[in-house]
């Protein structure tokens, strides 16, 4: 039985539409594939680049609190530092101040009569036993008074 020359090209042509069909549904199958392979790398890249964005960030956040906690630190040192140098000028103040103080009642008390001097008219009067004379001062005057407290110093 022979076929006729129509059917032969018929059924060549049938067999290259079959074929051109499969190699098609071949074609899809593998751009699919590759398609699915293409998206699964690029998530597995997001994902990688996701996880190193979180570390970086980790560690970012982790060095600002160090830093945050090392400028804590010098700024607790540096307020100890002037609370200490605070107190150490109050205290230098006080002792000069009580310096001062004390330098001003041994001045004060070199203007004040002892009990062998009185104020008398004005002038200061010295008396021993029964002798009385006016003490003079630097100029040769007689030193002035008021109450038991002489003009210039006495000592």
């Amino acid at each position: 039985m022979a076929m006729s020359l129509s059917w032969k090209i018929g059924a060549g042509v049938a067999g290259l539409v079959v074929a051109a069909v499969a190699w098609n549904g071949m074609s899809q199958y593998l751009a699919g594939r590759h398609a699915d392979e293409v998206m699964h790398a690029s998530a597995l890249a997001a994902a990688e680049d996701a996880q190193r964005a979180k570390a970086a960030a980790a560690q970012h956040q982790a060095q600002l609190a160090a830093d945050l906690e090392q400028q804590r630190q010098e700024l607790s040192e540096t307020h100890q530092q002037v609370d200490e140098q605070s107190r150490q000028y109050q205290a230098d103040l006080a002792v000069r101040m009580e310096k001062q103080r004390q330098e001003a009642l041994r001045v004060q008390a070199t203007y004040r009569l002892d009990r062998n001097q009185r104020c008398d008219a004005g002038i200061v009067i010295n008396h021993s036993g029964s002798s009385f004379s006016p003490v003079v001062g630097k100029t040769g005057q007689p030193i002035t008074c008021k109450g038991d407290t002489a003009a210039e110093p006495l000592r």
